[in-house]
């Protein structure tokens, strides 16, 4: 494994890892605007005794919320970036080998993941836990590298 074949691990570890906390907090936010219309749509129409076919067709909700949600730039550019980091791994699934590639890039997106949701200032629920996983993460692709000569 040559330094271009790490560096593309790395950045799909990152790409994925990065992305998932804005992921998250884009969506929570949607789900938010969506359930405040939502509440202020179910007090003016409180007294209609009418209902429209989307309140009583459950795909159609699924496929309206969806669509607010992608249309929303806070979730579909995450998105993008993270589908980007899938596009990367498939040209390092190309280069380099399979039995590294693929915990060294999942690996890489669980301590990314945690480091992007630390500097946004989220709260790690058990601070003590995620050290101790990222860091036997860390020692688990460390091990799938020496095992194969690479380090």
């Amino acid at each position: 494994m040559d330094l271009l074949d790490l560096l593309l691990l790395v950045l799909v570890g990152a790409f994925w890892g990065c992305t998932n906390p804005f992921l998250r907090k884009g969506a929570a936010e949607v789900k938010r605007s969506t359930n405040n219309k939502d509440d202020a749509n179910a007090d003016a129409d409180a007294d209609v005794t009418s209902t429209t076919t989307e309140q009583h067709n459950p795909l159609l909700q699924t496929i309206r919320s969806s669509v607010v949600k992608f249309l929303n730039i806070r979730v579909w550019l995450p998105y993008a970036l993270n589908q980007f980091g899938s596009v990367l791994f498939y040209l390092a699934l190309s280069r380099s080998d399979l039995m590294l590639a693929v915990p060294i890039c999942n690996g890489l997106s669980l301590v990314f993941s945690i480091m992007t949701s630390v500097a946004l200032g989220e709260t790690v629920d058990r601070p003590v836990r995620a050290i101790a996983g990222s860091v036997l993460v860390m020692a688990g692709v460390g091990i799938c590298l020496h095992s194969r000569g690479e380090i």
